[in-house]
């Protein structure tokens, strides 16, 4: 007997639901566990208090402070530097980020002068927007329509294919304004088939060269078909084009801006970070045979998985053209409004790393994305390097968080000593079951990890600070299942300081020919930026406070630089060399560390002389980060939007 296609409906439900509960039981655990230890550090936090302001009440503090105050006052001046005082971040408040976008959107004037290139662009190419819809409130269309109609480049049509809208005001309404605009072409489905058949019935009538997708409720800038055209024209094997993104609310601001990076596989495989504003090349539409079914309120990321594994050349535009709106017609209003998107997504990629060859799972996480948790098929011995000198309370906590919270099978600690002189460092060493490798004289962070790879034979490395502190068991296996990868030449992890706030979870190069850690300081479970650091992702460099490499691959780039770079920016050195070799450089969230950072050495200002090395070796690296975005730049002390003038994108 053929089965009740109702039953398995419900039978498909239960399950979405019973998985929503058990996720939701998990939440509430570790929101208990989170409850007890705020109470715990609200203790504590109440006694530091009250022993600050006891000392601070205290005579001997006055008279410290009367004394001291003048002399600080007095060397500040004579260094030069303006007087103390707080600036507040410009990057503060509910409303920056939309002071920021209208300060930064194309101005009329930019907008005409596009129009009048747009007009001497030699063949240009044409652009069909497929814009499916359904019950589409009308004021909304208007708004989706009418930001086609302001585009300063003018090749384009718009091809809607109505999915059978049960609200008769939609098909008049359709019909007034393909009356009024001849680049408007409408196809109307006799029943209702859902998001990705309407929309393959409009890529069916498109006849552009290029297929770009756009919601019935969103809408673009008016410089954004513009953008897209000039980069086709600059880059003729392009098969692949999105741009930056943002969110606009009930009341018209702007908010939750996205700034992607380029092309960026790991990212892909943690979530549908192409999204908005995409346009495909038609043949490559044709040849994976558009949306497939199945896939609803997934179809795009789908789409997205079937195209990057063909396309000639992924190009990204760093602008934000496109506004996402966050309302009940939306997926943007937040994941749980639609549990069916995450079932979806999550399908899709379990499909995409089986046509890939991966072997492993997809695991959902935090905001419907996604962690493909790769099996390690050979766990190969790691040879974990650690530079010390003396500070032995240091490295004991780093040893003990190792031993004690890796659930690796096959690793070896070597301790690389350069010239520990404290007795309590030499007795520590005889109770370690570890080796210790002497390194006499001068500190030189690249000479000291070259000579200790000499001195393993383990066929993968992790270089790690002494002054680390593992928090996640899995951190080491976290790290493996990327390194396996013969695409891979380094992966990183996330560092945390003591206040559990972001040490590092990757570097990027910004402009003044520098590098920087991306995110510093802000909250260890922050989604700022489409939640990147929070997923698997690539970047141009990672720190060597906890990198695991492949022997293979640091011979093949020559190691650290110990002539040019023998304390600071040595690893990024290191990663852009792997870089310019070809391997991808990994960030890994599910790796996570304390970093008491440089508590030994002193590693965390860069010598200018080594950042002029680095200006020297890698000028075109620095100038423009893949894996950054020319959006953001480090401004007060943050990587993030630029506040500066020239942050504007002139031409």
């Amino acid at each position: 007997m053929a089965p009740d296609p109702d039953q398995a409906e419900l039978q498909r439900r239960l399950a979405i639901r019973t998985t929503e509960l058990a996720a939701a039981h998990r939440r509430i655990e570790e929101l208990l566990a989170k409850a007890n230890e705020l109470k715990e550090n609200k203790r504590k936090l109440k006694i530091v208090r009250e022993e600050r302001d006891a000392l601070r009440a205290s005579a001997e503090y006055r008279f410290g402070r009367k004394i001291i105050t003048p002399f600080r006052k007095l060397a500040r001046a004579l260094s030069g530097k303006p007087p103390e005082r707080h600036t507040p971040r410009p990057w503060e408040g509910p409303d920056a980020y939309h002071r920021w976008f209208l300060d930064h959107r194309a101005s009329p004037d930019e907008i005409a002068a596009m129009r009048t290139a747009a007009q001497q662009m030699p063949a240009p190419v044409l652009i069909s927007i497929v814009m499916p819809t359904y019950n589409t409130p009308l004021a909304m269309l208007d708004e989706a329509v009418d930001s086609l109609r302001a585009q300063a480049y003018p090749h384009w049509e718009l091809v809607i294919a109505d999915d059978a809208s049960d609200d008769p005001r939609v098909a008049v309404r359709l019909r007034e304004l393909a009356a009024d605009e001849p680049r408007i072409r409408l196809h109307f489905l006799e029943r209702n088939q859902g998001i990705a058949l309407a929309s393959n019935a409009g890529i069916q009538l498109a006849t552009g060269e290029f297929v770009g997708l756009l919601d019935h409720d969103d809408w673009l800038e008016p410089d954004a078909l513009f953008e897209v055209a000039r980069l086709i024209q600059a880059t003729p094997d392009v098969d692949i084009l999105y741009t930056d993104e943002d969110k606009i609310d009930g009341a018209g601001r702007y908010q939750q801006p996205f700034f992607k990076p380029d092309w960026s596989p790991d990212a892909l495989l943690s979530n549908n970070y192409i999204c908005h504003f995409a346009v495909l090349r038609r043949s490559l539409l044709d040849d994976l045979g558009g949306f497939r079914t199945g896939f609803d309120y997934a179809q795009d990321y789908d789409l997205f998985l079937r195209a990057t594994e063909r396309a000639r050349r992924i190009v990204h535009v760093p602008r934000v053209l496109y506004h996402w709106r966050t309302s009940s017609h939306s997926t943007s209003g937040g994941s749980r409004q639609k549990p069916e998107m995450i079932e979806s997504g999550a399908r899709t990629l379990t499909e995409a790393i089986a046509r890939r060859g991966i072997q492993g799972e997809v695991r959902m996480v935090e905001g419907a994305r996604y962690r493909v948790r790769r099996a390690i098929a050979t766990p190969l011995k790691i040879a974990i390097i650690i530079p010390t000198r003396d500070r032995v309370e240091l490295l004991q906590r780093c040893i003990a968080s190792i031993v004690t919270r890796t659930d690796y099978p096959n690793y070896e600690v070597v301790i690389v000593d350069n010239d520990s002189q404290d007795p309590a460092t030499r007795e520590y060493y005889k109770t370690l079951p570890h080796r210790v490798v002497p390194y006499p004289g001068p500190f030189n962070y690249s000479a000291i990890n070259n000579y200790a790879v000499r001195h393993t034979d383990a066929p993968w490395i992790l270089f790690l600070n002494n002054d680390t502190e593992v928090i996640s068991e899995e951190w080491l296996s976290a790290m493996a299942e990327h390194i396996q990868r013969p695409e891979v030449g380094a992966v990183g992890a996330k560092l945390l300081f003591p206040d559990n706030t972001i040490q590092h979870a990757g570097v990027v190069l910004v402009e003044k020919g520098s590098a920087a850690h991306a995110y510093i300081h802000a909250p260890a479970h922050t989604m700022e930026n489409g939640g990147r650091l929070q997923l698997v992702c690539n970047y141009s460099a990672v720190t060597a406070a906890c990198m695991l490499t492949r022997r293979e691959v640091f011979d093949q780039v020559g190691g650290f630089d110990e002539m040019e770079l023998p304390i600071t920016l040595n690893d990024v050195d290191y990663c852009l060399k792997l870089r310019k070799a070809g391997y991808l450089i990994v960030y890994t969230p599910f790796a996570q560390l304390y970093h008491h950072e440089s508590a030994s050495r002193g590693r965390g200002k860069t010598d200018p002389a080594e950042g002029q090395v680095l200006r020297r070796r890698w000028p075109a690296e620095l100038a423009r980060d893949p894996f950054g975005n020319p959006g953001l730049g480090w401004d007060a002390g943050r990587y993030q939007p630029k506040t500066s003038e020239t942050s504007r994108h002139r031409r």
